[in-house]
């Protein structure tokens, strides 16, 4: 048996290693709070990045159709304001989908 923190060869029934001193027993793993499973890696967890989807893609609706509303008066002030909205909703929805490939 070797030791997994030195790497010394030790007896099969040692219970500490001869060099190090660490256990030779193993125990076994208790998944974390934060550890990452398969399923969380394939389908992006249990729905973390759902809402800023859908709130990013609302805002991207509404700037949309304001700004097609107040087609005629085009570069007017108040016109900026969907623009503004339509760009933080991109942002959202921008962060939404990285996070989901991590």
């Amino acid at each position: 048996m070797y030791c997994t923190k030195c790497g010394t060869e030790n007896p099969d029934d040692a219970d500490t290693c001869s060099n190090c001193g660490a256990s030779l027993n193993s125990q076994p793993y208790k998944k974390r709070k934060n550890d990452r499973t398969l399923e969380d890696d394939c389908f992006g967890g249990r729905g973390k990045n759902t809402w800023p989807l859908i709130v990013g893609a609302f805002m991207i609706l509404i700037g949309v159709s304001n700004l097609f509303g107040d087609m005629f008066t085009w570069l007017n002030f108040d016109t900026l304001w969907p623009l503004f909205i339509i760009a933080l909703g991109l942002i959202v929805v921008y962060n939404a989908m990285n996070k989901q490939k991590r």
